[in-house]
């Protein structure tokens, strides 16, 4: 039996349809639960063959992750797996991770409200940094700014409690910047540890202020000329995030060297992970920097730039439902 935790208060966005759709398709009995109503039913009362399939990013998986990880001891199939969703949850733990498996992430720091002191610490040597949340974005929680600026931006952020809450670090990283001196990262989402596909999400600067965590639109697709597809656009409806993916963003297909898909099967060894998509970001000289590793991706926009010929979510519920089938389409 497959059961789709998704979180409490999501509507039927179209990143969840997709999900919904196939699910349905391999398995007309599937069941989906909110994070709340999984919390609040037993786990002894599910059949030992139930599958839990987590579609719950990171700032919401914490909710469930004690509940996951009884599960996981008693012997129920989580997926991805529930030592995995540990090593990518934090960022923190997640670059200590790639640091001890020599997987290139940017110079970074960890601050917690109680120190260590952030007004005392040089950060001249990261040049431009980051500022964002260690678990999950709220929906807006990434900030750039300048070195000197660093110590104010972090008392107003535990002043205003924006971005930081209960067992959130605050991560203070270098900024990294292509040859185009663009914010563009390349996401490749991975199966059972080998790439997929490849996109890039570019974020202009009048695009990303204009973009927030009450903003919400309805779906969007964007044709070119010829009448390709471009781009999608979704929000999530009636729930108070807006994913990274969708702030504004402009998304188009990539095509990783195998440089680029090594790290991933590095990456994905490291951390366990059987499904997840991997954030890049490449400096001017061409080195790629790893960000994370998602647990729970959007996985609409990828299926649509490449006209569904490669659908995750199908791809999953196969591996799911017959062990014996691992096949997967490869870049």
């Amino acid at each position: 039996m497959l059961v789709i935790i998704y979180p409490t208060g999501t509507k039927r966005s179209i990143h969840l349809n997709h999900f919904v759709v196939e699910a349905e398709k391999a398995d007309p009995d599937t069941i989906f639960i909110t994070t709340q109503e999984f919390l609040e039913k037993p786990i002894d009362e599910w059949p030992l063959d139930t599958k839990f399939v987590v579609r719950v990013g990171a700032y919401s998986v914490q909710e469930i992750l004690n509940a996951l990880t009884k599960a996981w001891a008693l012997g129920y199939c989580i997926f991805p797996n529930v030592p995995a969703i540990k090593n990518c949850l934090r960022k923190a733990q997640f670059y200590d991770l790639c640091l001890k498996n020599n997987i290139n992430i940017p110079k970074f720091q960890v601050f917690a409200d109680d120190g260590p002191d952030w007004h005392n610490i040089d950060f001249t040597e990261y040049g431009d940094c980051v500022i964002k949340p260690s678990i999950g974005t709220l929906g807006n929680g990434i900030y750039f700014v300048k070195p000197e600026d660093v110590p104010n931006m972090i008392d107003h952020i535990i002043e205003t409690k924006d971005e930081f809450y209960e067992n959130c670090e605050i991560i203070v990283q270098q900024r990294i910047q292509n040859k185009q001196k663009i914010s563009q990262s390349i996401r490749v989402f991975c199966f059972l540890g080998e790439p997929t596909v490849a996109i890039t999400i570019t974020n202009g600067e009048d695009l990303y202020n204009k973009a927030g965590s009450d903003l919400k639109i309805n779906q969007e697709i964007i044709y070119g000329d010829n009448g390709e597809i471009l781009d999608t656009l979704g929000y999530d409806l009636d729930f108070g995030t807006v994913s990274n993916v969708n702030k504004g963003g402009v998304a188009g297909p990539y095509y990783p060297s195998e440089e680029l898909k090594e790290e991933c099967r590095k990456i994905c060894k490291a951390t366990g992970n059987e499904f997840t998509c991997i954030d890049f970001l490449q400096n001017e000289n061409g080195e790629f920097y790893c960000l994370e590793s998602n647990v729970a991706p959007h996985l609409y926009r990828a299926f649509i730039i490449y006209g569904g010929k490669v659908n995750h979510p199908e791809m999953i519920f196969k591996y799911l439902l017959d062990n014996k089938t691992k096949g997967s389409i490869m870049l």
